[in-house]
């Protein structure tokens, strides 16, 4: 059996990355069926663990060998080790040393204190690949969930979506389909304003900016439909009609996904040319080093950049 080889970056050395990286090599079967590839320092990981699994290959990070982070509180060393793990993994798959990427939580204070300045894994990833078009995806067994805007203050919502940069939205969605094994993905849109704008009454972003974006789409023959009024959109019939949903704004879409799957969702960055998931958590300050942390949806994370491992070189040999 083919192996998916899977570099598992172990995010903020002050967070609960290492502790959740570690349960998940205690797990057995993760190695028996994953070929799993650590970007980080040796050390946090035997804090949390007796011994590296077999197989279990380390990609140390030699200035930060032998130093000692600290627990729980954002840290300017922590915070250059997790940018220097990210180079690393990412440099491994560019030289088809490893298939995709699961990367575990960083703190934007900690990267920013060294120097860094990233609002998050996203931004880097899309700086380290050349990928100026991305979009982030929040999915769990029930939903995917596409956002048309990310972390940005609410207030600048509104002037941020733009119909050109929807359409790229819609269409990395649409391209991500063939990851995910619905290669003609059905996508739902949701609208920004109550009521989708009400025919204008509440909002003009709906007729001007969201239905155009879509029009352009469907002129595409990508099978896409909206906008929808947000508060009806995640029913529990349009979680089995449509492969995918955009929301307009960070906490609309996730929201309804958290709801329904806290925990175990999955983030996914689109339209990168390397496969890359992630926790769909935080550093946790707040309980790092107390052995709490669940693994979880590192556990799902590493699912998810399998199937979509297998799916991709499936299409290639389709195309081949």
């Amino acid at each position: 059996m083919n192996k998916s080889r899977i570099v598992i970056t172990l995010g903020d050395p002050a967070g609960i990355g290492p502790e959740i990286t570690a349960k998940l090599l205690s797990h057995t079967w993760i190695t028996d069926n994953y070929r799993i590839i650590i970007s980080g320092n040796k050390h946090c990981l035997l804090k949390w663990i007796k011994n590296i699994p077999p197989h279990v290959d380390i990609l140390e990070e030699n200035k930060f060998s032998d130093f000692e982070f600290p627990t729980g509180r954002t840290d300017k060393s922590a915070g250059e080790a997790s940018i220097h793990y990210i180079n690393k993994a990412v440099d491994l798959i560019q030289n088809g040393e490893a298939d995709a990427l699961c990367t575990c939580p960083i703190n934007k204070k900690s990267i920013q204190m060294a120097g860094y300045d990233y609002k998050g894994h996203t931004d880097f990833l899309a700086e380290l690949t050349n990928t100026p078009d991305y979009s982030m995806m929040l999915m769990c067994e029930y939903m995917k969930v596409v956002l048309a805007t990310t972390h940005i203050p609410l207030r600048e919502v509104s002037e941020s979506i733009k119909s050109d940069k929807l359409l790229k939205t819609i269409k990395n969605t649409h391209n991500a389909g063939r990851l995910f094994g619905t290669p003609e993905p059905k996508i739902a849109v949701s609208g920004l304003n109550p009521h989708s704008g009400d025919e204008g009454v509440i909002g003009f972003e709906e007729q001007e900016i969201i239905a155009p974006a879509i029009e352009e789409a469907e002129n595409l023959s990508i099978n896409v439909e909206g906008p929808f009024a947000a508060d009806s959109l995640f029913t529990e019939k349009n979680l089995y009609k449509y492969d995918f949903f955009i929301a307009m704004y960070h906490d609309q879409g996730l929201i309804p996904l958290k709801m329904k799957c806290f925990s175990e969702a999955v983030n996914v960055t689109l339209n990168l040319p390397i496969i890359r998931t992630s926790v769909d958590h935080g550093t946790a300050y707040d309980i790092a080093g107390k052995n709490i942390a669940s693994e979880n949806s590192l556990i799902r994370a590493v699912k998810t950049a399998d199937k979509m491992v297998k799916n991709a070189k499936a299409n290639e040999n389709i195309q081949g």
